[in-house]
């Protein structure tokens, strides 16, 4: 079968934005794990955000990118619109792991480090994605 290049870009996006949806599901999963250890809801909330946000990140503005470089009219509006609204979200996400991981009294400053800088990496590449789809001119 032989897809043309509108096609494959709709085609990449779709399966970027659904590796995003299952690295939440395999964060939900590490959540459940956590659950046995003692933790509190503050830092369940740390350990989940800080790794997915980033991976998330990674994801949402790879679906970004593709849609923002595409001809215009090559992805469909629903597929930019899905982009755009995954990236902002990722970004709100980066932004309450960043705040979260200050919170949760981990215990060592390489955990507040590591959560921190994923928590960062998610709000940049988020909210990167989101601004370029909110601001692209399909014309120029």
């Amino acid at each position: 079968m032989q897809v043309s290049r509108d096609e494959a870009r709709e085609v990449a996006v779709v399966a970027l934005l659904l590796v995003a949806g299952l690295r939440v599901l395999s964060g939900v999963v590490q959540l459940i794990e956590e659950f046995d250890r003692e933790h509190t809801w503050e830092s369940l909330a740390g350990r989940f955000l800080a790794p997915v946000g980033s991976t998330l990140g990674l994801f949402v503005f790879g679906a970004a990118m593709i849609v923002a470089l595409s001809p215009s009219g090559s992805v469909s509006r629903r597929v930019m619109r899905a982009a755009r609204d995954g990236s902002g979200f990722v970004g709100l996400l980066g932004v309450a792991s960043s705040l979260l991981s200050l919170t949760t009294g981990f215990s060592t400053t390489g955990r507040i480090w590591f959560a921190l800088i994923n928590g960062f990496a998610a709000t940049v590449l988020g909210f990167t994605g989101w601004w370029l789809l909110r601001n692209l001119d399909p014309n120029r």
